[in-house]
């Protein structure tokens, strides 16, 4: 049965749907067969749109989520945390990709408004530090007495980069001046004009302020962090024991879209996720990708690994994000990336 690609809040779906199919026969990948399903709506949120999340853009173009039986809805773009959990507990959307901890905020409400984690998008923080000088050999420790301009105070890269800074023996209220800006499109111009030695920044920003500005890229945070489950679908407890079949269909979508990526060129993701990005030259897009790929955000499987979900949730603790840590079993439900890694094949 054919099924229609439904992408109601971009107003790309027909133009997408005609894609897909070319796609798929050019993309190399064999899919294990499984039940068919009644094709249905699912209503998906995300916290921001952003080439870092390119493997999910990339299953809607390649026609995962029709294959599973699955009309999605959107995405749509809540911009923040704690705007993107109340779409989600309210009823609005009925998955959401959000940072994992967000599923930690929730633990104390009932089964419809406690979110439980069950796939992984992205493998590492996704920020970089850019430096108005060449420092090919870049080290944490170098930002000793320097001044370094990134996210609000409490958010994940600003926890990642204090977390690097303790790491290389530094203090980072004592050793390091950081600035932070709780709005991220404002952190390159504080860079650029108010005498700051270091950011730390996400794309398209960086490529935008090297190419442009004649900034440098020293270093990617993901790198210095090592992997992590940095950003993870999840919805609400309720939702996922009444629909285990929708969120095998999702995760088993992702699942496609994060191999489809592994497998392919930087200008080959590029093309596909263009749509979504429509502000975005082509070039740049691919220039994002490309450092993306290298800098090894993204895995080839959506698993939540347990020692990387509490590495996040220490992080939190750590930065007061989260009063006490919770346990993996409360947040994560490993059921449906297990069973997405043993059925979606290469």
């Amino acid at each position: 049965m054919k099924r229609n690609l439904a992408l109601r809040d971009d107003g790309i779906g027909a133009t997408m749907g005609r894609r897909a199919l070319m796609m798929l026969a050019c993309a190399g990948i064999f899919f294990s067969a499984g039940p068919a399903l009644a094709a249905q709506d699912v209503k998906l949120n995300e916290v921001l749109r952003s080439v870092f999340y390119a493997p999910q853009y990339v299953a809607i173009t390649i026609g995962a989520f029709e294959q599973e039986g699955i009309n999605l809805v959107g995405p749509k773009t809540t911009w923040g945390t704690q705007a993107s959990i109340t779409e989600i507990v309210s009823g609005g959307s009925n998955i959401a990709l959000l940072g994992p901890e967000a599923a930690a905020l929730t633990q104390d409400a009932g089964p419809e408004r406690r979110l439980v984690n069950f796939a992984k998008l992205t493998d590492r923080d996704g920020s970089f530090i850019i430096s108005k000088t060449p420092m090919p050999n870049f080290k944490i420790s170098d930002l000793k007495g320097k001044t370094i301009v990134t996210g609000g105070a409490g958010s994940t890269p600003y926890l990642a980069l204090v977390h690097l800074i303790k790491k290389a023996g530094l203090d980072p209220k004592k050793d390091v001046n950081i600035r932070a800006i709780p709005i991220s499109a404002n952190i390159i111009p504080s860079f650029l004009d108010g005498g700051a030695d270091f950011a730390q920044a996400f794309e398209p920003g960086v490529v935008k302020a090297v190419t442009e500005t004649g900034a440098h890229r020293v270093a990617s945070v993901g790198l210095l962090m090592g992997a992590l489950p940095y950003t993870t679908y999840m919805a609400p407890a309720s939702f996922i024991e009444k629909n285990p079949a929708i969120i095998q269909g999702f995760t088993n979508a992702i699942q496609k879209g994060l191999i489809w990526t592994d497998t392919h060129s930087p200008a080959q993701i590029a093309e596909a996720i263009a749509p979504f990005f429509k502000d975005l030259p082509l070039a740049t897009i691919q220039a994002v990708v490309a450092e993306y790929k290298r800098t090894k955000a993204w895995s080839t499987d959506v698993s939540i690994p347990r020692e990387g979900m509490n590495q996040m949730v220490d992080l939190m603790v750590d930065g007061a994000v989260l009063k006490q840590r919770v346990p993996y079993e409360q947040i994560v439900n490993p059921t449906f990336f297990q069973k997405a890694g043993q059925g979606v094949k290469r």
